[in-house]
């Protein structure tokens, strides 16, 4: 029976737990009308929304939130005498409350009424002279409305009643920049890193806000002054260096900065490892011939722990650096080829002098792609291949040495087996760089065996990897693939391209552009017209750029042509006119000539009715170029292709030129 009974009291307080509305129903029924007239402030419906907050102000006329938003909601809709009155009404029922005090000198600004806003603000702060939280909420308010040398005035007043220097450090420094007064604003950012260095990269982080190149010159300035009065080698000292090394750097004054990081890791005893930084930064601007010397910096001390890493880096300037000849039309005298060379040569250094170097194996194979890739000298790479087996000690270093060994038999033409080790390497790699690039040169391998359709596969699993750099060069291959096939198989230009790349990335030039020349005579419809003459254009330009303009100038001329001219080829011709026109310029006589290898019918076509009639000269003379011509093929670009991929290129071309014309 007291079970039951008990039972019955139990069900009775959980019945009316139910149905009675307790206090946290109350507070969650609040909290939605609070949310609803937030969502309304947002929504810029500001009258309902001080409805519902004028309500909830007077059910809970102490909260300082209802009173914020509803206050808020009545200077949005320009009452600004009602905002004022409810925070007069709020003051009075609290008390002096320093929040509700500043929020009612911020209304009095907002309105108009300056004077009281100050007058309000000043009460404030001689109310709470012990309290710098009140002096940074004033100096806040002040701030939003962009009062930033009053604010100043109040950090300052907080700083000197605390006694801490530091207090206010940054936000002082900052309203400085917002007026413009560049030479307050660096004084204090200074005095920071004088205190404390590792608060440099707040600082660098607010001076990249502003593309100000009075600000940089002044802290170079007043940084340099600094470093006057100071004893090298100290830690103010070294941190200040450091602070101007950055400043130089990002005013753009390259060599200065340079400079710069040798004193800097001159006076550290070369432990702030500078010019290491200095040297990638460097070269991730563009200024390669400064990066080289950052980088032999160190090769030329006794000894650095960064002496190996930076033969490394050295020879990756030296790649970027051919790359971005090569890019800008900038390759004469075969300076491209004798960067690869150094680069070349910088990591066999690496190897001979460190063969402890942790990264041993990246430096072997970086080795072995440069020979095959840019010197063509496989026997090169097949040295640092037997050594990459001498030294892989896991799966990781395995995946490398099976890729180098397939770069090694698909140049040598030795495609099956090729085939064999990339196809190792990708499954020990599971993933990763090597694991892409092994499926690229399956893709290209089979290619150039004539196996699209196993190449395809390939390169269709590659082109799936976004994130990969090789999808793109897979994307362009399955391009060319696509455009060959025929219903009924393979074109026949298909295989004749394939085995052009194949001469070509090995570097047999001559042959590649003997194989390429019918082109010349073929209807330009074919599906890899376009394909074809690229190529044809890029080995001749390896064997003589003037050559190459020659060809590709004469082909594009034919009406046939000008018609299906995609916007690449019109590209390539502008490139290399503008590289002709250069090397003229530049007196380049010593270039290779191209008596001996190039075809000796690739120049000799006979020339059709069509072109006569344009009036092309079948015996031409030497080529004589002006700027005036270059820019024209430009011009011929844009006007085939005004919105195309080069448009943007091309234009900034014909402007670099122009400029350069007046100059002369």
């Amino acid at each position: 029976m007291q079970h039951v009974r008990s039972f019955f009291v139990f069900l009775m307080l959980t019945i009316a737990l139910v149905i009675l509305p307790g206090p946290g129903l109350q507070a969650q029924t609040g909290a939605g009308d609070f949310s609803l007239g937030n969502e309304l402030l947002r929504q810029g419906k500001f009258e309902e929304a001080y409805e519902i907050f004028e309500r909830m102000l007077r059910e809970n006329p102490r909260s300082y939130a209802v009173y914020d938003r509803a206050a808020t909601a009545l200077v949005q809709l320009k009452r600004y005498d009602d905002a004022i009155q409810i925070t007069k009404e709020r003051l009075d029922r609290v008390g002096d409350d320093s929040n509700t005090r500043i929020k009612l000198g911020e209304i009095y600004d907002i309105s108009g009424r300056r004077d009281d806003a100050m007058e309000t603000w000043n009460h404030v702060l001689r109310q709470n002279t012990e309290n710098a939280q009140v002096y940074r909420r004033v100096a806040e308010t002040m701030n939003q409305r962009r009062l930033f040398r009053e604010a100043i005035r109040v950090y300052e007043t907080a700083r000197e009643l605390v006694g801490d220097a530091n207090l206010f450090a940054f936000e002082i420094a900052n309203n400085y920049l917002a007026i413009a007064d560049f030479e307050s604003a660096i004084s204090e950012y200074l005095d920071i890193i004088g205190r404390d260095n590792r608060r440099m990269s707040l600082i660098q982080r607010q001076l990249l806000n502003y593309d100000e190149r009075r600000l940089y010159d002044t802290a170079i300035l007043l940084t340099e002054e600094r470093l006057g009065q100071l004893s090298p080698g100290s830690e103010a000292d070294l941190g200040y260096r450091d602070f101007l090394v950055w400043l130089t750097m990002e005013r753009g004054l390259y060599r200065r900065a340079l400079a710069a990081a040798r004193t800097l890791e001159r006076h550290s005893n070369n432990e702030r490892h500078a010019m290491f930084r200095m040297g990638r930064d460097l070269r991730s601007r563009g200024q390669f011939e400064l990066s080289e010397q950052a980088f032999r910096y160190y090769l030329e001390l006794d000894a650095h722990p960064l002496q190996a890493r930076s033969h490394e880096e050295l020879s990756r300037t030296y790649q970027e650096w051919a790359g971005y000849l090569t890019d800008r039309n900038l390759d004469f005298d075969g300076a491209a080829d004798s960067l690869y060379r150094k680069a070349f040569d910088a990591v066999d250094q690496l190897s001979g002098r460190f063969p402890r170097y942790d990264r041993m194996m990246q430096t072997l194979a970086i080795q072995s792609e440069l020979a095959l890739d840019h010197l063509k000298e496989p026997e090169k790479a097949a040295v640092y291949h037997q050594k990459m087996e001498r030294i892989a000690r896991n799966d990781s270093e395995m995946a490398l040495v099976h890729y180098v060994e397939g770069r090694l038999l698909l140049f040598d033409g030795n495609f099956s087996m090729a085939r064999v080790s990339f196809t190792r390497s990708n499954r020990i790699a599971d993933g990763g760089e090597i694991a892409d690039k092994s499926r690229y040169y399956l893709g290209l391998g089979d290619f150039y065996n004539g196996d699209f359709t196993y190449a395809r596969m390939q390169l269709r699993s590659l082109e799936r990897q976004n994130y990969s750099w090789y999808a793109n060069n897979a994307l362009q291959l399955r391009f060319i693939i696509q455009e060959g096939h025929e219903e009924g198989g393979e074109n026949s230009e298909l295989h004749r391209i394939a085995r052009a790349r194949y001469l070509y990335d090995t570097g047999h030039y001559a042959e590649a552009a003997d194989l390429l020349a019918p082109v010349l005579e073929e209807p330009a419809a074919n599906p890899l017209h376009g394909e074809s003459m690229l190529l044809l254009t890029q080995t001749l330009r390896r064997i003589h750029p003037e050559i190459a303009f020659r060809v590709v100038d004469r082909h594009t001329r034919r009406p046939s042509v000008r018609q299906a001219a995609g916007e690449r080829l019109l590209w390539e011709r502008a490139r290399l006119a503008e590289v002709v026109y250069i090397m003229q310029q530049r007196d380049a006589e010593n270039n290779r000539s191209a008596e001996g290898v190039v075809p000796a019918g690739l120049l000799a076509y006979p020339f059709s009715a069509e072109e006569r009639f344009y009036g092309r000269d079948e015996n031409p003379g030497p080529i004589l170029l002006g700027a005036d011509g270059v820019t024209g093929y430009y011009e011929e670009l844009l006007l085939h292709y005004p919105e195309g991929y080069y448009s943007d290129i091309a234009r900034n071309r014909i402007r670099d030129l122009e400029r350069q014309a007046r100059e002369l």
